[in-house]
């Protein structure tokens, strides 16, 4: 048993090391969503009171009886990795993209998400 065990583990690859890292395919990319929204407006009172939106909406469910979290259908996300073919989007910006068309990637429990280039609606572009 001792015999097979040893074969098993050489004949095994450590993918799980520092140099591994993700490149997609065509013009897919790589999302990283927000757990809240960053760039949610935001005022401040002349007393200095921040009033902001909420980033969770609450609803009474009917078929629950309960009150619920909805839901975001477009969501703020960190580009982590763009295809070869992605024309308008760059690693490290942040981008508005449909939530639910996104495809968990199963890599390192990271939370990350593939989606292709033509489902993000927009870039948050620093103007200056």
């Amino acid at each position: 048993m001792n015999t097979a065990n040893n074969i098993f583990n050489r004949s095994i690859k450590n993918v799980n090391n520092s140099k591994t890292k993700i490149v997609p395919c065509e013009a897919n990319v790589v999302l990283e969503f927000y757990e809240d929204n960053p760039y949610r407006g935001m005022e401040t009172t002349d007393n200095g009171l921040v009033l902001g939106l909420d980033s969770t909406q609450r609803y009474h469910s009917n078929e629950t009886g309960e009150m619920e979290d909805s839901e975001e259908y477009i969501a703020c996300a960190k580009v982590i990795a763009a295809g070869p073919q992605c024309r308008n989007v760059k690693v490290g910006e942040d981008v508005y993209a449909v939530k639910h068309i996104a495809t968990p990637l199963p890599y390192r429990k990271r939370g990350y998400r593939v989606i292709n280039e033509s489902n993000i609606i927009c870039r948050i572009v620093n103007d200056d």
